[in-house]
C-alpha cells in the first residue's frame, strides 16, 4: 500500500463521536443558557459546525500510507501536517472494533511511539481495513536485509516472518466469572450511583428520607446492601463484556492481546519494550489465590479496569502463573522465587506512620464536629490494619544476575513487579537522620510506565539488604 488513501467515510462517525466527547460541555451551556430565538439559532449552527463540520473536513484531509519502510499520515484543515513514522519507533499498535464495524471489516487503528506526549496517540486512523493492521504487524517483524546509498532494499513478501504462533492462552468461561467477581471496580460504579442519586430532585429525595425514617432497621440495612449489589452487577457486567474472550498471543518478537465484546479491543507490543512485569491482587484475590498480570510498557494504549497497563492475564491462579506466563516472557522464572531478601524487620513504623496520616484530619473533624467523633474509631483502626498490611507484603530479592523482584503493598492491594536491571532507569536509597540507628533505609526504584515514571517504594528496609542491592545494580550499569 504506497498511494496516500482516505480512511473509511464510516470514520466520520468515529469523528464525530470523538468530537462529542471532547466538546460536550458546549452542548451542555447551550442548553442551559438563556439566550433568544435568534441566539439559539446562531449556537445550534454553530454546535453543528463543531460536532459535524468539522469532523467531515478533517476526515477529507486525512490520507495515510503504509510503506514498507514507515507509516505516512499527512492531515490537518489550516495548517498541514506530514508525519512519517518508522516501524522501528512503535511501541505499540493497537486496534478497536466497534460491532457496527465487524460487517465492513474496519477498525480503528492507534499507533504510538515512547516519544509521544499527553494522552492521544501518536497517529489515529479512525476506520481502515483490518489488512492494515495485518500489513503493519509484518512490516514491523521485517528488517531491511541490505542497502543500496541511501535506501533500504526490503525483502519481497516471501521474505517476511510468517505468523507463527509460539504461545496461545484464552480465558476460559469460569476465570472470566472469577475475574468478574472479584473486581474492585463495583465503587466506581457504586460512587456513580450515589451522584445519580445527588441529581434527583430535592423534593423527591426529602420524601425518600422521610418515608425511610419509619422504616425498621432491618428494611433500611437491606435497601443499603441492594444499593451495593446493583452497583456490584453493574459492574460485574461491564466487566465481562468488556474482557469477553480474552486471548493472549505471541508471535515472534510481539505480544498481543484481545477482548471485548460490543469493542475488540486489541493491543500488540514488542517484547523488548516491556519495562517489567507486574503481578496484582486486591485482597479478595488474595484470599483466593488468584492473580492478575500487567506488563508496563512506554504507551498509554493498555489499559484495564485501573489504569493503562497491558493486562495479559487476567486472573490466573497464583501456584499457575509463573509456568503459564514462561511461554510467552522466556526471562520469567518458571516458579515463584522466594523473596526475603528484602522485608521489613519492624512493622510498627509503618503502622504508626498511617495511624499519623489518618489522625490529623480526624483530629481537626472531632475538633470542629464534635458529635463526629465517634467516626475516629473504626477509621483508626483501619488505618493501622493498612499500615500493617503494608508492612507484612513488603519483600523483594535477586531472581538472577540481572533480575530483581520486589513487592509492595498499597491500598488493601499487594504489587510484585519482576524488572530486568536493563530497564531500570534508576534506583535510590533513602535513609534518614532517625534511621541510622536503627539501621534501616527507604528504596525506591524508578521504571519507565506510559508517558511518565513508575516509582516503586519499599520502606523500612534492612539497610544491609538495600545496600547490597545498590551496589549489584551499580555494578550492572558499569558492565551494560
Amino acid at each position: 500500500m504506497t498511494k496516500p488513501k482516505h480512511i473509511h467515510p464510516l470514520g466520520v462517525l468515529q469523528q464525530i463521536a470523538q468530537a462529542l466527547k471532547d466538546y460536550w460541555y458546549l452542548m451542555v451551556i447551550l442548553l442551559t443558557a438563556r439566550l433568544g430565538h435568534l441566539g439559539f439559532a446562531i449556537s445550534l449552527v454553530l454546535l453543528i459546525l463543531v460536532f459535524c463540520g468539522w469532523p467531515i473536513l478533517r476526515w477529507a484531509t486525512l490520507t495515510y500510507q503504509i510503506t514498507p519502510t514507515a507509516i505516512i499520515i499527512h492531515s490537518g484543515i489550516l495548517v498541514r501536517h506530514h508525519e512519517h513514522i518508522p516501524y522501528s519507533r512503535i511501541q505499540t499498535v493497537q486496534r478497536k472494533q466497534w460491532f457496527y464495524l465487524r460487517p465492513f471489516q474496519l477498525e480503528e487503528l492507534l499507533i504510538e511511539t515512547a516519544s509521544h506526549e499527553g494522552h492521544a496517540p501518536e497517529a489515529r486512523l479512525a476506520a481502515v481495513p483490518t489488512t492494515a493492521a495485518h500489513l503493519i504487524a509484518r512490516y514491523r517483524q521485517t528488517k531491511p536485509t541490505a542497502t543500496t546509498g541511501s535506501a533500504a532494499v526490503i525483502p519481497d513478501q516471501t521474505t517476511v516472518a510468517t505468523d507463527t504462533v509460539q504461545a496461545y492462552y484464552r480465558i476460559n468461561p469460569q476465570d472470566l466469572v472469577k475475574f468478574g467477581l472479584t473486581s474492585m471496580i463495583f465503587v466506581p460504579f457504586l460512587l456513580v450511583l450515589l451522584g445519580l442519586y445527588n441529581k434527583l430532585p430535592k423534593s423527591m429525595t426529602t420524601a425518600l428520607v422521610t418515608d425511610a425514617t419509619h422504616l425498621a432497621l432491618v428494611l433500611l440495612v437491606s435497601a443499603i446492601v441492594a444499593f451495593i449489589v446493583i452497583a456490584w452487577l453493574g459492574a460485574f457486567i461491564w466487566t465481562l463484556q468488556r474482557y469477553y474472550h480474552f486471548e493472549l498471543t505471541r508471535q515472534a518478537d510481539q505480544l498481543e492481546t484481545a477482548r471485548g465484546f460490543f469493542q475488540r479491543n486489541t493491543v500488540s507490543a514488542p517484547l523488548n519494550r516491556i519495562q517489567a512485569v507486574r503481578f496484582k491482587q486486591n485482597l479478595l484475590r488474595q484470599w483466593l489465590h488468584l492473580q492478575t498480570v500487567q506488563v508496563l510498557i512506554a504507551s498509554k494504549a493498555a489499559g484495564d479496569e485501573n489504569d493503562n497497563d497491558l493486562v495479559i492475564m487476567p486472573v490466573i491462579q497464583a501456584d499457575q502463573a509463573m509456568a503459564t506466563l514462561h511461554p510467552f516472557i522466556t526471562w520469567l522464572p518458571t516458579t515463584l522465587p522466594s523473596l526475603t531478601a528484602l522485608t521489613v524487620p519492624r512493622r510498627r513504623y509503618q503502622i504508626r506512620n498511617a495511624l499519623l496520616i489518618a489522625a490529623i484530619p480526624l483530629g481537626l473533624l472531632s475538633y470542629w464536629l464534635p458529635t463526629w467523633a465517634w467516626i475516629s474509631l473504626p477509621i483508626l483502626l483501619l488505618a493501622a490494619l493498612q499500615g500493617n498490611f503494608s508492612a507484612t507484603n513488603t519483600a523483594g530479592g535477586l531472581i538472577t544476575s540481572d533480575l530483581l523482584a520486589v513487592q509492595a503493598g498499597h491500598w488493601w492491594t499487594r504489587d510484585c513487579y519482576f524488572i530486568p536491571v536493563t530497564k531500570i532507569q534508576s534506583l535510590h536509597l533513602r535513609q534518614s537522620i532517625w534511621m541510622k540507628r536503627t539501621r534501616l533505609a527507604h528504596l525506591t526504584i524508578n521504571v519507565r510506565h506510559g508517558n511518565h515514571n513508575q516509582e516503586i517504594q519499599l520502606r523500612y528496609l534492612k539497610l544491609s539488604a538495600v545496600e547490597h542491592l545498590y551496589k549489584w545494580y551499580l555494578q550492572s550499569t558499569l558492565q551494560s
